[in-house]
């Protein structure tokens, strides 16, 4: 039997977290500071002080690791993950949206590092001509690994390597656990539930990394994704049209996820965007609404996993966000085995 990709990726984490110690080690040795992230090379001429950060993801990190910082993004304070509600207080200055930054108050904050990443890595360049910028956007095509590296980057930036070589260790054992216990599992499918929908997610994709770091074989096809949906809609298209068009791509999108349901997932995996904005607790209705899930044995036997919308949607790959579903997850294994 060949070696299923998802468990290559756990090996592959650990041999990059040699590397990485390697290149921390060997990075923080030298005077230029200089450090790899997703746009290049940035060099850092000593431990920041005054840090201001636009993604959620380093945020997360940097709080793991009891970085201070002076600039968060902009949220309503009830969307602030439990674990980082201190940032919604007045103590941390807001520098703008998760996809738009303030450049006038970063200027007034008088960073020394900004980070940036996913949504606001589109403004690296116009953050880059305040402050020195790094972007610690993940990788979809090996999103594990490139959490691990900015985990690292972050570690020898502040000069706190220990502290976060110990936390790698900790979650790359903690991620080849689940994936021991998900081999045993069957096979997986993840889905995306925003307003009435539910769409399936191909692996590799914006959500589709769930897959890889639960290390289950996904029973979703690359033909399965369907058609690319386009933000371009003719300007000129009536109600009529667009009512007939939405109702043929429901249809569609319905057709397709009867064909993957029919394929017999033993697991599926939830991810609510309604539920981020606090808009519905998850999307069971939803689901159950769904013939095709509801008839299957997946869901008659309870193993439907609600991961965190807030947590997936908004910060994605930061350490507690991950250890967070890792033990969510093991956790509905472990029971589903006691049962049985």
């Amino acid at each position: 039997m060949s070696q299923s990709p998802f468990r290559k990726t756990s090996v592959m984490s650990a041999a990059l977290l040699c590397l990485g110690l390697a290149l921390v080690n060997y990075v923080s040795a030298q005077s230029t500071r200089n450090f790899t992230h997703a746009q290049g090379q940035t060099e850092i001429a000593s431990v920041p002080q005054r840090v201001v950060v636009l993604d959620l993801a380093a945020l997360d990190i940097l709080t793991a690791l009891d970085i201070p910082v002076v600039g968060v993004p902009s949220l309503q304070d009830d969307m602030w993950p439990g674990y980082m509600q201190k940032y919604a207080g007045e103590k941390y200055t807001k520098a703008g949206s998760l996809f738009e930054p303030d450049l006038d108050v970063i200027k007034t904050l008088k960073p020394d590092l900004i980070i940036v990443g996913g949504r606001s890595s589109r403004s690296f360049d116009a953050v880059s001509a305040i402050a020195p910028t790094i972007d610690l956007s993940t990788s979809t095509t090996g999103f594990v690994p490139s959490v691990v590296q900015n985990l690292l980057t972050l570690g020898a930036i502040f000069e706190v390597e220990s502290q976060a070589n110990a936390k790698a260790r900790q979650l790359l054992q903690s991620i080849r656990e689940l994936q021991a216990n998900a081999a045993s599992q069957g096979e997986g499918l993840l889905l995306f539930s925003v307003g009435e929908r539910v769409m399936p997610q191909q692996p590799a994709t914006r959500f589709g990394i769930v897959y890889e770091l639960i290390g289950i074989q996904p029973v979703v096809k690359p033909e399965d994704a369907g058609p690319a949906r386009s933000r371009d809609r003719d300007t000129n298209e009536t109600e009529a049209e667009k009512d007939a068009r939405e109702k043929a791509e429901a249809k569609a999108s319905a057709k397709r996820l009867a064909n993957i349901m029919s394929r017999k997932p033993s697991w599926i995996f939830v991810i609510d965007r309604n539920s981020a904005f606090n808009e519905r607790q998850n999307s069971a209705e939803i689901l159950a609404a769904d013939p095709a899930i509801s008839a299957s044995s997946a869901w008659n036997d309870k193993k439907v996993v609600y991961l965190s919308g807030r947590g997936w949607y908004l910060v994605g790959g930061g350490v507690t966000q991950l250890e967070t579903t890792i033990k969510q997850l093991a956790e509905a294994f472990d029971q589903h085995s006691a049962v049985h």
